[in-house]
């Protein structure tokens, strides 16, 4: 029996306090500096071949690429400086007869998401261009970075706690929303398209009621282009375990066997 739950249409009454009103309100946070945002980008190749799904912006930059012709996943890791990415193959699919290696490199636009690529086979000193782009591009996505606030708590295993998440626009630096209600993970957080709407959402761990990150329980905000706001889904909530987003297929497999579908803003569990 398929189980299916709405991603984060419905508006949430308890996640539209205004800003006004959840800043008022908060205790006071300190500001947290060490936050990674970790961001996976799910790019296409322009001829459709390709399948890439990025991490960018971190200190150890990596990827998966699928060859949709050939049915082939290539993981790669490798180094980032300024704009520059240089991968390379960390394992070979086990059904290639002959073992090769590879590279992936380019320059990666971070406001559009658009990677202009070269890929090279083994020993091929030239390679091949590869454009590629969004998988899901709008034209309205915002450009958001984010300011962290918490409190420092020498009795947890992290040092701290975070309480507090600041969306700001990066063109202007203002304040569009605050994040609050909530006890997350302080070290890092998921930058991601949950939904696979071209849209990027926000993935907590969530670290209350005496959780730690083991037990992988998460707190998404889901980003409604109609609203521009980030809401908070119950719905996901419940579910135990981390969303691995496969993009070329929609599915999020959370792990011991849940496995859905995404169609039309709905997740179907998979038998």
């Amino acid at each position: 029996m398929k189980t299916k739950l709405l991603l984060c249409i419905a508006a949430l009454a308890f996640s539209n306090l205004s800003t006004a009103e959840t800043v008022l309100n908060a205790p006071e946070y300190k500001p947290l500096n060490n936050v990674r945002v970790s961001m996976q980008r799910m790019l296409r190749s322009s001829e459709g071949r390709y399948f890439l799904s990025l991490y960018a912006g971190v200190w150890n930059p990596h990827a998966t690429l699928y060859d949709l012709v050939e049915e082939q996943t290539i993981n790669l890791k490798g180094s980032q400086k300024g704009d520059q990415l240089n991968l390379k193959s960390v394992d070979v699919d086990s059904e290639n007869r002959i073992n090769k290696t590879y590279q992936l490199s380019g320059i990666l636009n971070a406001n559009s998401g658009d990677f202009k690529a070269i890929f090279a086979e083994g020993g091929d000193a030239v390679g091949k261009s590869i454009q590629f782009e969004p998988a899901i591009r709008v034209s309205d996505k915002p450009n958001f970075i984010f300011k962290f606030y918490g409190l420092e708590d020498i009795n947890q295993p992290y040092g701290s706690l975070l309480k507090r998440l600041d969306i700001v626009n990066k063109n202007n630096n203002n304040v569009v929303q605050t994040l609050t209600g909530f006890t997350a993970f302080p070290k890092s957080i998921g930058y991601m398209d949950v939904n696979f709407d071209g849209y990027y959402d926000i993935v907590l761990s969530d670290i209350s009621e005496e959780h730690t990150i083991q037990d992988k329980r998460y707190i998404y905000w889901m980003y409604n282009p109609k609203t521009q706001q980030f809401q908070r889904s119950p719905q996901l909530e419940k579910i135990v375990g981390f969303p691995k987003l496969h993009g070329e297929k929609q599915q999020i497999d959370f792990g011991e066997g849940q496995l859905y579908q995404v169609k039309n803003g709905l997740l179907n569990r998979m038998e």
